[in-house]
């Protein structure tokens, strides 16, 4: 490819992922975003809570004045505190769902433009019907309050069905079942997909990226490790290239091809595609920072 990268796509990168010790919304969230913020590589960040006041004033007012584009993801807290959006239990859906409308103030405050969250739990399938009616009628209720409250779009990850995370939308079929039933109401409501989830979910981007094309508003790019012997087996996000993951640059390259055959990357507008890797132990961010840049790089040039 020889138009620079810039031109078809702003890249992101999720914060909390490349800064393990901010997951749970407490950790030097300031300083690490400084890291992200003042690198021009960036246009893009992912964020997820970031609970003292003051110092997400900081971080609010540093991500202004750097002009990056903000999505605030609500996975963290679905992930960390067991929420089920599709539970069969009524009570748990609706605190699944208080919980999650009680971070628009933070993605207010932090200037996002986006909500990024995730379905609940995968069931047998004589209970799929009675989920995904669950689903779509509580992704209703958040997309309303969302608009409603902060103005923003809501955006739903497309995790693995049966390997690490088990979650509901764990297909690409899937995920456009729901977006389709959703966007009924809500037209701006999207799918976000991710390179490190695609062969977890034993599908292939060219085959079944098409699928959602019509609905995917966010990607991210990252490593996954589908063998089951392996030490970093599942949704890890370790870095590149590494020995035993499924995705390097000829994976990447693919990738961005696909997203270029679908039209997620065109002409006249710029999407963002972020990057989720998480230094394994031993690494400090600087290096998986550097592993993916380096990865992006290759793969585009090569293009």
């Amino acid at each position: 490819m020889k138009d620079p990268w810039q031109s078809h796509l702003r890249l992101g990168i999720v914060h909390f992922m490349a800064f393990p010790e901010c997951l749970a919304g407490d950790g030097p969230q300031f300083e690490t975003l400084q890291e992200i913020c003042f690198d021009p590589f960036f246009d893009a960040v992912d964020v997820g809570p970031i609970d003292d006041a003051g110092l997400r004033a900081q971080c609010a007012a540093l991500l202004r004045d750097t002009q990056m584009q903000v999505t605030f993801a609500c996975q963290p807290v679905q992930l960390q505190r067991g929420l089920d959006l599709n539970a069969s239990d009524k009570a748990e859906r609706k605190k699944c769902v208080e919980i999650i409308l009680s971070c628009l103030d933070q993605a207010k405050e932090l200037g996002a433009s986006t909500l990024a969250l995730m379905s609940g739990k995968n069931v047998p399938g004589s209970e799929r019907a009675g989920a995904m009616d669950c689903l779509v009628h509580q992704l209703g209720t958040i997309c309303r309050t969302a608009r409603e409250r902060a103005g923003l779009p809501v955006v739903l990850e497309i995790f693995d069905h049966d390997i690490d995370k088990k979650a509901l939308v764990g297909t690409c079929a899937t995920a456009a079942h729901v977006a389709k039933a959703v966007r009924e109401d809500f037209p701006d409501f999207g799918l976000l997909h991710d390179l490190s989830h695609i062969y977890l979910c034993h599908e292939e981007p060219a085959k079944h990226l098409p699928l959602i094309r019509e609905y995917l508003t966010h990607v991210h790019v990252g490593n996954s490790v589908s063998d089951r012997a392996h030490a970093l087996f599942g949704d890890t996000h370790p870095l590149f290239g590494m020995t035993g993951g499924d995705n390097d640059v000829p994976e990447l390259r693919e990738f961005i091809r696909t997203l270029f055959d679908i039209g997620y990357l065109r002409s006249g507008r710029r999407p963002v595609v972020g990057f989720e890797v998480k230094p394994p132990q031993g690494i400090v961010p600087r290096t998986a920072i550097a592993n993916m840049k380096r990865t992006w790089q290759q793969a585009w040039w090569s293009l």
